[in-house]
């Protein structure tokens, strides 16, 4: 080599060496940076749940456990000048205004008013996690600015979610926020306009992956619970969405569901694609995801004047999710002790005179959304029905369900609410959950399924001609109590009637069939939505008798029918029965795996072990996330366990330990599968796992000491008493016009100039 060839390769050296240097100076001076910050976060924060638990009494923890920097989390309007319809569309959805909507800081103002603003890091993880993540909520933080309130659920937020544990609340892990990642996985937080557009794909890798489009994903946050850190008492159940959704026929997880449908996810309801308006960059054939995430939440847009959220809103409600039909009507004359079915209503041929005692039976189906309605926090918003009888001259005769002089929800309405009481057996009306001791009422209707409510009211003497029966499933966002409460006036909500539907009754005349509209639900299914309302009653033979109506039919839901009635048998205790219906079923369809199910609870029964162990396994390959399979089978290896010569014993146990484990990487909080654990491992002599699962179990059941609290509380309260039958009915008195407000607020008469509140105003006051 020669002498000018070995000073370049000498340069070149020493550039690569320098290069090396000031790269290695780069990467520790940001490590530094994040460990300064963390230090300084340290230093003053408020470790009251453990030094190990930054971000207790929630679930959400960060990638590496330590606080990140608020301005890692950039801010959405970063993303406006590329993503013109999707920042839009997020600045009037709940997610931008998770924070600052006045309903939300009322109640998490006096969480930290009662206890402290460390106990508000549970409601933060959701609702504003870079104030959590950032170390600001303590009493002393070193953050004076906060910018990031006002963007709540910000795009980054979402989108730098790494992973999910399926707990709740904040079951998830924040990864480290960044515009760009590099091919190795290298983080790059700052990056300018230009440096994205010249790496696309290193912005979507930052940007983007699979878990986003899982429902999982949003579980974290749409999962909730009161841990024993934030009530001072023990763990209570608040709401599971996501679990819910995984048990439902929309997530192809399970064969238990009454009906079959089409595949959807969060994602494709409540972020369907629009067409764009403004050309968004993430535009694909016109259309984009939109990011409204249109649900059930009227009061945010009303109270940010936010027409166009607020009709997204309506719009989603009322699109086919509900479905309210007057079914079936029971006739008793006066002086008969004879009570006559006649359903459907409209299909049947009677007589009805003056001084009959009728009762309407109206079902409602939850038949396009993919969880319970109503969702999540029953005890601050109303979802109930409003049924009325309406002579020819337009008098209204009774009703039920609607709002009083003062604007409250008649208290003998049909609702689907939750009522929390407290350890003094009062009404927790303010969603103060941290005081909750007992809950005395959770009512909803589950996915694909259906309720009843039922209304007896007598024609009036003398009268003849037509009555009008009307039933409408009305929803209000909030209580009247929580939104004067928060407002700080009375305030009158937007009622949404997301399904309604009428029946014309002659009075001294024959009632004829009709035939069914084009559109109109088919009596099948009307059928058999009656009989799951009254399954889920309780009511076991009509049940049955509702089903057996199904069958006749002989279309293709007949497989499914004759389970449906064997269900209502086993309840009865009808097995040999329940057996031959399942047979019927299964001869229609061999693979109907729904029924192979209850054809293995059949053999569990009869001791018929491995048939039984046989048919879940079936469903099992077919279905592997189905929790009641794998339930099933657990069980069946633990009963083996006692049945086998003592040197298999091990071998069973640990296959149920296996089968409950799975149960638990679904749902980490699945009571059953918690203490079926615990046994196991003490069999197996795990002291410590038993252990573990004991003090998991304790947390976790329900306390049995308190349950007088919701005993007395329904006694005292005979309206909500009545609404925690299963099976109950409403009886009418002859109806008032002054026991109703006049004029309540219409949707149409909303002025979209004037706001509820604004966010200035209510922090002023508050």
């Amino acid at each position: 080599m020669t002498r000018s060839g070995a000073r370049i390769v000498a340069v070149i050296a020493w550039l690569l060496f320098v290069s090396v240097v000031l790269f290695l100076k780069v990467e520790t001076s940001e490590a530094r940076g994040e460990e300064d910050y963390h230090d300084l976060v340290r230093a003053s924060y408020d470790y009251r749940f453990g030094d190990d638990k930054p971000f207790a009494p929630g679930n959400a923890d960060t990638f590496n456990g330590k606080f990140i920097k608020a301005s890692d989390f950039t801010s959405s309007a970063r993303c406006a000048s590329c993503h013109r319809d999707v920042h839009p569309q997020w600045q009037e959805s709940a997610h931008a205004k998770a924070f600052v909507e006045p309903f939300y800081q009322k109640n998490v103002k006096d969480l930290q008013n009662q206890k402290n603003i460390a106990f508000t890091r549970h409601c933060e993880s959701c609702h504003n996690p870079t104030a959590l993540f950032s170390g600001a909520l303590t009493d002393a933080p070193i953050i004076s600015e906060r910018p990031f309130d006002n963007e709540g659920v910000s795009c980054i937020v979402c989108h730098s979610i790494e992973s999910v544990s399926g707990r709740g609340i904040g079951g998830y892990v924040m990864g480290q926020p960044a515009l760009i990642e590099e091919k190795d996985g290298t983080k790059i937080v700052e990056a300018t306009d230009r440096d994205i557009t010249n790496d696309i794909e290193g912005h979507k890798r930052a940007m983007m992956r699979d878990l986003l489009k899982k429902p999982e994903f949003c579980a974290a946050c749409h999962k909730s619970q009161v841990p024993k850190e934030l009530n001072d008492y023990k763990f209570l159940r608040a709401f599971m969405v996501g679990d819910e959704y995984q048990k439902s026929s929309f997530a192809k997880e399970t064969p238990h569901p009454f009906y079959t449908r089409d595949k959807e996810t969060c994602n494709s309801c409540h972020m369907e694609k629009v067409p764009t308006e403004n050309y968004d960059v993430s535009v694909k054939d016109g259309r984009i995801a939109s990011h409204r995430f249109a649900a059930a939440n009227t009061a945010i847009p009303l109270a940010f004047g936010y027409k166009r959220q607020f009709e997204e809103v309506v719009k989603f409600l009322k699109d086919d999710r509900i479905v309210i039909d007057i079914f079936a009507l029971k006739r008793r004359a006066r002086d008969s002790s004879k009570t006559r079915l006649i359903a459907p209503i409209d299909r049947d041929n009677f007589r009805l005179k003056d001084g009959d005692i009728l009762t309407a039976e109206v079902v409602i189906t939850n038949k396009n959304i993919g969880h319970s309605f109503p969702p999540e926090l029953r005890d601050f918003y109303e979802a109930f029905v409003e049924f009325s009888v309406v002579d020819e001259d337009g008098k209204i005769l009774y009703k039920s369900g609607y709002t009083d002089a003062n604007g409250f929800l008649d208290k003998g309405a049909h609702n689907y609410m939750t009522y929390l009481v407290f350890e003094d057996g009062k009404l927790n009306d303010l969603h103060h959950i941290w005081k909750t001791k007992v809950v005395a009422q959770n009512n909803s209707i589950q996915s694909g399924r259906s309720d009843v409510s039922r209304y007896r009211f007598v024609v009036p003497d003398g009268y003849e001609g037509t009555l009008r029966l009307t039933a409408k499933l009305n929803y209000r966002r909030f209580t009247k109590v929580f939104s004067d409460y928060v407002i700080g006036k009375s305030t009158n909500l937007p009622i949404v009637t997301m399904a309604e539907t009428s029946e014309t009754l002659g009075i001294g005349s024959r009632n004829r069939p009709s035939e069914p509209l084009a559109k109109a639900m088919p009596d099948w299914w009307r059928w058999n939505n009656y009989g799951i309302a009254l399954l889920d009653n309780k009511q076991f033979p009509a049940a049955a008798d509702a089903f057996d109506e199904v069958i006749d039919f002989k279309n293709e839901y007949r497989p499914t029918a004759y389970t449906n009635k064997a269900i209502a048998m086993m309840q009865m205790g009808g097995w040999n029965e329940a057996d031959k219906l399942v047979s019927k079923s299964l001869k229609l369809d061999e693979n109907n795996y729904r029924s192979l199910f209850q054809k293995g609870r059949i053999k569990k029964t009869f001791s018929k072990l491995d048939e039984a162990e046989e048919l879940y396994k079936q469903v099992l390959e077919k279905y592997p996330n189905d929790r009641d399979t794998l339930q099933q089978l657990g069980e069946l290896a633990k009963l083996r366990s006692e049945a086998v010569p003592e040197d298999q014993r091990r071998v069973q146990l640990e296959l149920a330990r296996v089968y409950f484990q799975r149960i638990l990487a679904i749902d980490p909080e699945d009571l059953s599968a918690v203490y079926n654990l615990m046994l196991i491992n003490r069999k197996l002599g795990d002291r410590s796992a038993a252990a573990e699962f004991a003090l998991q179990f304790r947390d976790l059941k329900a306390d049995t000491q308190v349950e007088f609290l919701a005993a007395d509380f329904l006694q005292e309260n005979l309206e909500i008493g009545n609404e925690s039958r299963p099976f109950h009915v409403h009886d009418l008195e002859p109806f008032r016009p002054e026991w109703e407000l006049a004029g309540y607020p219409s949707i149409a008469g909303i002025d979209w100039s004037q706001k509820l509140v604004t966010t200035a105003d209510f922090f002023e006051g508050n």
